[in-house]
């Protein structure tokens, strides 16, 4: 005979497991600082996920009849879901977790309740399932190497089906209101607020083409508040619907926006194409580099509106005196934008610093033309750097990976920095960092594709020592 106590759950009272479980789960902690590789602590986080699910659900034996738990960590982690739905959230570090766990969670709840065997008995069953059909939805085209990377509007579109299931959720669930309306309303105000901003003044002063694909908006009436900020891009003439997240390259204090938009996936094509026809009114800049700039007292037709800028880095750019920025192809946007702001803070002398700032960067680039697409910024840079008044250094070396350019090319270039052919030992420079900076600590940037972000995680990992200290940020691009 089973003892009565071995039926019984961890927690008997549903509604207090459902609070306890959400309440952990927003107070996890940020990723470990000392591990360099992501993926250890992504697994931290999911087995912290894992243990309270666990934790909450378990019963002693199968064939008890608590399944209903099931349907109360739902509802826990649909209201988290929506919490870290809105771009001004404050949870973001746990992101995406929450959604796979309430997917998981709604098959279990609903195969443990026979729910989709009763579905006529009772009108709350189909409106339920209903809301897990729009997740299902919303889980399957957000596989980021298919959908998210690959058709991004295949993505974007169909998260408007979390509409659906926060409906059927309400509806559904006994205390659904409790749980989701909190994040469903701070949503809404987030929504709001991106919706006025829409109707900003906002101008194209400028719209300048580069070989390789490289489209370069300049536009007043928005700028960034922290070096290396986002902002989500609409252009009504190629989608009304459809906002696309780019790096802004410009820094604090000016009084433009500058995105740069790399022809790679079908908005970005069509961006390019938008840019183009203004041919009609456009003047050469440079011909051997295929660059041309459209008149911008042509430009009041050219309609863009962006939402943003967006994004607060876990590093203060100017804390440390070195500065180290690898970048690869457009991944040169955030490090453009925090160069520029180092550069600025040393020209005002308004923020102290014992000493100078000290930048190093590395571009690679696929193409030699590529380098023309932040050329004219980099060296006004070096120009700024190069006075001996002004406390900052730069140095700047550009790796060119394709084969093809001929060594002509690399003789007659008159710009800024060292050019090499050919991909860069990313473990070497940094160590040649290390040895001219020696006892100072250096905040890292890395913007590129996986392997060159992993590649400098690693190498800056292994430069670290007791005199000096890389504090790495990170994002992925493509080239």
């Amino acid at each position: 005979m089973v003892s009565p106590s071995m039926l019984r759950p961890v927690i008997d009272d549903q509604y207090t497991a459902a609070r306890a479980y959400f309440l952990c789960i927003t107070t996890l902690p940020s990723a470990i600082p000392f591990i360099t590789r992501n993926n250890i602590p992504i697994l931290v986080r999911v087995s912290v996920f894992t243990f309270l699910n666990f934790l909450w659900g378990w019963n002693k034996f199968a064939y008890t009849t608590n399944y209903q738990l099931y349907g109360w960590l739902t509802i826990s982690n649909g209201g988290l879901s929506l919490l870290v739905s809105a771009r001004t959230n404050l949870f973001s570090h746990v992101a995406r977790i929450p959604s796979a766990v309430l997917l998981s969670l709604i098959i279990q709840h609903y195969v443990q309740t026979n729910q989709f065997y009763t579905a006529a008995q009772a009108p709350r069953i189909p409106v339920g399932i209903a809301a897990w059909v729009a997740l299902c939805i919303i889980a399957i085209t957000s596989v980021p190497k298919i959908f998210r990377r690959r058709w991004f509007e295949a993505f974007y579109y169909p998260h408007f089906f979390f509409l659906v299931f926060v409906a059927g959720a309400l509806y559904h669930a006994n205390k659904g209101p409790e749980f989701l309306l909190p994040g469903f309303c701070l949503w809404l105000v987030d929504r709001s607020i991106r919706f006025y901003n829409n109707f900003r003044s906002l101008k194209v002063k400028s719209v300048i083409h580069y070989s390789g694909g490289v489209t370069k908006f300049n536009i007043t009436g928005v700028a960034p508040s922290q070096p290396g900020q986002i902002a989500w891009v609409q252009i009504p003439s190629v989608s009304f619907f459809n906002w696309h997240p780019f790096t802004i390259a410009s820094a604090p204090g000016q009084n433009e926006a500058t995105i740069a938009i790399r022809a790679l996936g079908s908005f970005t094509k069509m961006a390019q194409n938008f840019g183009e026809d203004a041919e009609k009114i456009a003047q050469p800049v440079a011909n051997e580099r295929e660059i041309y700039q459209t008149a911008s007292t042509e430009m009041h037709y050219a309609k863009v509106q962006l939402d943003g800028p967006y994004g607060v880095g876990h590093l203060h750019w100017g804390a440390h005196p070195v500065v180290v920025l690898v970048a690869g192809g457009i991944g040169i946007t955030p490090g453009i934008s925090i160069a520029t702001h180092i550069v600025n803070q040393a020209v005002s002398g308004l923020v102290p610093m014992p000493g100078s700032w000290h930048i190093h960067l590395l571009w690679t680039v696929k193409n030699f033309d590529h380098i023309s697409w932040f050329e004219a910024e980099l060296k006004n840079l070096a120009s700024i750097a190069s006075d001996q008044a002004v406390p900052v250094t730069l140095d700047i070396t550009i790796h060119v990976t394709s084969g093809e350019e001929e060594e002509s090319e690399f003789i007659k270039f008159d710009g800024i920095g060292n050019i090499f052919q050919g991909r860069p030992d990313i473990t070497q420079w940094f160590e040649a960092v290390k040895e001219a900076r020696v006892g100072m600590d250096a905040s890292v940037n890395l913007c590129g594709p996986a392997q060159l972000v992993r590649s400098g995680r690693i190498a800056a990992s292994k430069a670290s020592c007791e005199d000096i200290l890389f504090h790495v940020e990170e994002e992925t691009f493509e080239f």
